[in-house]
């Protein structure tokens, strides 16, 4: 059986604890707009995917491990959003051993990247 990596899953205590991070860091990031997780309507309680999880492990990183600001983050998300595929493959290609580079194409070709327009 093949799990469905967009199909809201795991509450917000799961994945603090999934992630290393706490419930508050998490809903700075919903409050940022850096995560879009889904809402159940009954309790409007967030849940998330594992797709959501990926893309959290890339902000973490980003964010923890290489010092970027949350205001850098989105500027750089709004600067992907600009940049046309080509371009990344190539800029890839060029820069592969980056890893800041990697997690930055990861970003761009997660679901979450076109999500959070709609958020």
């Amino acid at each position: 059986m093949l799990i469905d990596k967009n199909k809201p899953f795991y509450n917000i205590n799961q994945v603090a604890e999934l992630l290393t991070l706490s419930t508050d860091r998490l809903r700075t990031y919903d409050e940022e707009h850096l995560v879009c997780p889904f809402r159940r309507e009954k309790d409007k309680k967030r849940l998330y995917t594992e797709m959501d999880i990926e893309w959290l492990k890339d902000i973490r990183f980003l964010i923890s491990k290489k010092r970027m600001n949350i205001y850098s983050f989105k500027l750089i998300l709004k600067l992907l959003k600009e940049i046309p595929d080509k371009k990344i493959i190539e800029i890839l290609e060029k820069e592969y051993e980056d890893e800041v580079v990697r997690t930055l194409i990861r970003l761009k070709s997660n679901p979450n990247f076109t999500k959070l327009t709609s958020c």
